[in-house]
């Protein structure tokens, strides 16, 4: 098995290196980045490593990029959501099978209208399965044949990072990425229509095991309110969100940098040159030098409720997705790493629910496969809640 991995030096895709070089049913990986000055200190760190190529790879420049990755079976997508389209039209052109991280909803519609593409091509896409999207996507799958009709489904993604302080600037993830959950408006299923709220809305206090404790979650953006109501759709579901409790540190630093006016787009003209400020930004802690080596010790919950009906009772389901590191890797880059590293297995090794096309993976993926993968790895725990409540 031969599978192509876009962005492979972010932190993301480190963890899917990692992944894929362990599997023995892989047999070489193609590591590509624009930026491959990480390539020598992560390659280090990975045990096989000898089954990794680093290549410097611009997904702008399709024919340069066709030749780099000539002979993928997957084409793994760790880059900013933007480039999604193009990353989709890159693995066609090269015969692969493809899946990403995600789409922060709007995207995600424009790659479901590929479907046709990837079936006519024989091919599967799978778009948004790393944590979340992803493995709540895949929970959401599993859970939801208790019900006969369901009312709610609230995913939550709660983190505490001990690392994380005032004095530092250590984005958990793509920091344009961030920025656009931190402001767009949040598209949700709210009484059965689609609509949107501002973001930050609804917050809803929650216990998390400890570390994490009580703390306050709101609505943002997300991908599984694009997919889900539609894979949902025969159970009746009226309401589904996708809210996030930001650590402290990092809701302040979100804060400033969009107070300051550092999230836009829009240039600004400095000493007769255009700026973006977001890309200045992004360059900046792309740029920066790497903190000292010390043990990851964050710890990430991922929850789903679903409340509904069966057999005339009321129920309410709850899943817990508990991920802890190693002394290797976060448990947040794990957590989207290694499910997009199974789910890029999964597809060549055809264990799908569909021959060929593009589709969410709660669509797409064998379920019974991928948890079954999951279980494998040790940073992943699932706890499981059932209530009925009493009729009032």
């Amino acid at each position: 098995m031969k599978i192509a991995v876009l962005g492979a030096f972010g932190l993301m895709a480190e963890a899917a290196l990692h992944d894929l070089a362990a599997n023995p049913k892989v047999s070489s990986i193609l590591a590509a980045d624009l930026n491959i000055d990480r390539a020598k200190a992560v390659l280090a760190n990975i045990p096989q490593r000898r089954k990794i190529k680093a290549v410097r790879v611009d997904i702008t420049q399709t024919a340069a990029a066709i030749r780099a990755l000539r002979g993928s079976q997957a084409l793994a997508n760790c880059v900013w959501y933007e480039h999604n389209l193009k990353a989709m039209e890159l693995a066609l052109a090269l015969k692969a099978h493809y899946v990403d991280l995600g789409g922060l909803f709007h995207m995600t519609f424009k790659q479901l209208a590929l479907d046709g593409r990837f079936r006519r091509a024989g091919l599967r896409a799978v778009m948004g399965c790393g944590s979340t999207p992803g493995i709540t996507n895949m929970m959401v799958a599993r859970m939801a044949p208790s019900f006969e009709t369901i009312d709610t489904v609230a995913i939550y993604d709660a983190s505490f990072d001990p690392s994380l302080n005032d004095c530092v600037f250590l984005p958990p993830f793509s920091i344009r990425t961030m920025l656009d959950e931190y402001e767009q408006p949040a598209p949700i299923l709210l009484g059965g229509r689609m609509q949107e709220v501002a973001a930050h809305s609804d917050p809803e206090r929650l216990d998390f095991p400890h570390p994490i404790g009580r703390c306050e979650a709101v609505t943002v953006i997300h991908s599984e309110t694009a997919s889900l109501p539609g894979y949902l759709k025969g159970t009746g579901v009226k309401n589904l969100f996708f809210k996030i409790s930001y650590p402290d540190v990092v809701r302040r630093q979100l804060d400033f940098l969009s107070v300051m006016g550092l999230s836009k787009d829009e240039p600004v003209l400095i000493d007769g040159r255009k700026v973006s400020p977001r890309r200045f930004v992004a360059e900046v802690v792309t740029q920066r030098p790497a903190p000292p080596a010390s043990k990851p010790a964050d710890f990430e919950v991922m929850r789903v409720r679903i409340t509904g009906c069966r057999q005339g009772r009321s129920l309410v389901k709850i899943w817990d997705c508990q991920m802890r590191p190693t002394k290797a890797l976060t448990a947040g880059a794990m957590g989207v790493g290694f499910s997009v590293a199974v789910a890029a297995d999964l597809l060549v090794s055809g264990r799908v629910q569909k021959p060929a096309g593009a589709a969410a993976p709660e669509s797409m993926l064998d379920g019974d496969a991928f948890f079954k993968e999951l279980g494998r790895r040790t940073p992943f725990r699932f706890l499981e809640t059932i209530t009925h409540p009493l009729p009032m």
